[in-house]
């Protein structure tokens, strides 16, 4: 069953500015506008856009767009769109794009096609190639639509827009906790956390494991927002939503530890309001003084909607990416590594010892193989000398279109995402005993030359959803170099 995710009901707040010159024909301006104020209040009345989104307009000269801009300031939207009603008041968009309180909200500039006829109506696309002079003279990053708002291409494109403007709003309140630090040798499961802040809007903290197993022993945390405390009654309830639809075939007392360490876990998150999180997972946690595996308790924090997030061994800059993932395609994306020669075939294979994500898996068939794809065990990891972790929950993740994200900072500083969008079906997964999606791609010599000239690390989140066109927008809106073996979208 799946979680309703708390971050799916967060919708982003719209400023739509209406302009345009005196001239042109007054009829079909008319007409241009009264289908932008419907669309408008259908994306209220639907649920797709807050209540608090406005409309300022028709605005007429440079004074009445400053009144707007601070209107939109001061209502503290997350997108702008600029809708040319017909050749436009020049001054508006840029009044727009300069305003001190406006500069870091994505903008948009959308305007009909000529009407057909004999005569000029509009104009009005002439003026988004306008304004777009203007935004590159500014390194302003602006989307632009073409209308007819009524038509198919543009309220798909006009949704995906909406997905950035509510994933760029949820990011730039992104408390993500480092549950202890990356082991010895994962060099890029560490970054500069400010620079992140500043392009991103990520704000790390750190926790350590004695705090982890305090609040396990405990049941109880205090920490910014209050007191956060779990009982048996918790235990049993998760217990029974682990046991829901899947193998289990691991000792009752091995699930009930897996399932403490997961409300250990929820219990300082909650109580400091986190919203993702990247843990070092292992070697501790396999030792006899712990013996729990943290995969099952990372893959149900994302089940449950506890986290955007959750970065395995202690890799909090693919949490970031994660959040991207998992933000924009609406359900909970999977932390994985590449863990096969990426050019050798078409279907590359992307797994982890065993987070997998209750909701999210595909359905057990008996007559696959021996490998489950939904299954709690205790794996045998034999690159640790033969030690076995548990529990954890493996399987193939739900069948169908998937987009890789891998994030990495230059040593000059400045932040790539490389993007790649591909399927998982029945007949590509490859068998294995871990948690993973083994996707068909269209280029992998490609990818695999791209991941290797840029240096991208070993970790990738992976979207259960082909977000390829949202990732590209994202990525232009916050200054951030998007590579891709898929080409222009």
């Amino acid at each position: 069953m799946e979680t309703v995710f708390r971050y799916n009901q967060v919708v982003p707040r719209i400023g739509l500015v209406l302009h345009s010159i005196d001239g042109f024909n007054p009829a079909a301006k008319d007409a241009c506008e009264a289908s932008y104020r419907r669309y408008f209040t259908q994306l209220v009345d639907s649920g797709l856009v807050d209540r608090g989104s406005l409309i300022c307009g028709r605005l007429r000269h440079p004074w009445e767009a400053s009144e707007a801009a601070d209107r939109l300031a001061a209502a503290q939207v997350d997108l702008v769109v600029n809708a040319n009603v017909a050749f436009p008041n020049g001054q508006v968009f840029l009044t727009l794009a300069t305003h001190p309180q406006l500069s870091r909200t994505p903008l948009a500039v959308i305007a009909d096609p000529e009407p057909k006829g004999v005569e000029w109506a509009t104009n009005a696309w002439c003026g988004v190639i306008m304004n777009n002079f203007v935004a590159k003279q500014l390194g302003r990053a602006i989307v632009t639509l073409p209308g007819p708002v009524t038509a198919e291409a543009f309220q798909t494109q006009f949704g995906r827009l909406l997905r950035v403007a509510r994933a760029i709003k949820l990011l730039r309140k992104d408390y993500l906790c480092r549950f202890g630090d990356a082991p010895s040798g994962f060099h890029s499961a560490t970054g500069d956390p400010v620079a992140f802040a500043g392009v991103f809007g990520t704000r790390v903290d750190t926790v350590d494991l004695t705090a982890v197993m305090e609040a396990k022993r405990s049941r109880r945390v205090s920490g910014y927002l209050g007191e956060a405390s779990f009982s048996d009654a918790d235990l049993q309830a998760t217990m029974a939503q682990v046991g829901s639809g899947r193998r289990v075939a691991v000792e009752a007392d091995m699930l009930r530890r897996g399932v403490e360490l997961y409300h250990a876990y929820r219990a300082i998150i909650r109580a400091n309001g986190y919203t993702s999180a990247a843990f070092r997972c292992w070697p501790e946690f396999n030792e006899p003084y712990i013996s729990t595996s943290a995969c099952m308790a990372m893959g149900l924090l994302l089940a449950n909607g506890d986290l955007t997030a959750a970065g395995c061994e202690g890799d909090w800059p693919v949490a970031v990416v994660q959040t991207i993932g998992t933000l924009l395609s609406g359900k909970p994306a999977a932390c994985l590594d590449f863990v096969n020669y990426t050019a050798g075939s078409e279907i590359i294979q992307l797994g982890h010892c065993g987070m997998g994500i209750c909701g999210q898996m595909a359905a057990n068939d008996p007559a696959a193989g021996s490998a489950p794809r939904d299954a709690v065990v205790v794996h045998p990891v034999l690159r640790q000398i033969g030690k076995t972790i548990g529990p954890v929950h493996v399987g193939q993740f739900r069948f169908g279109p998937k987009t890789g994200l891998c994030i990495r900072q230059g040593p000059e500083g400045k932040f790539q995402i490389l993007s790649f969008s591909g399927t998982s079906t029945p007949a590509t997964e490859k068998g294995m005993t871990y948690s993973a999606t083994d996707v068909q791609v269209k280029d992998p010599v490609k990818l695999d030359r791209l991941i290797l000239e840029h240096g991208f690390p070993h970790h990738l989140a992976v979207a259960m959803e082909d977000i390829s066109a949202e990732v590209r927008m994202l990525c232009a809106y916050l200054g951030v170099e998007h590579v891709s073996p898929d080409g222009d979208q």
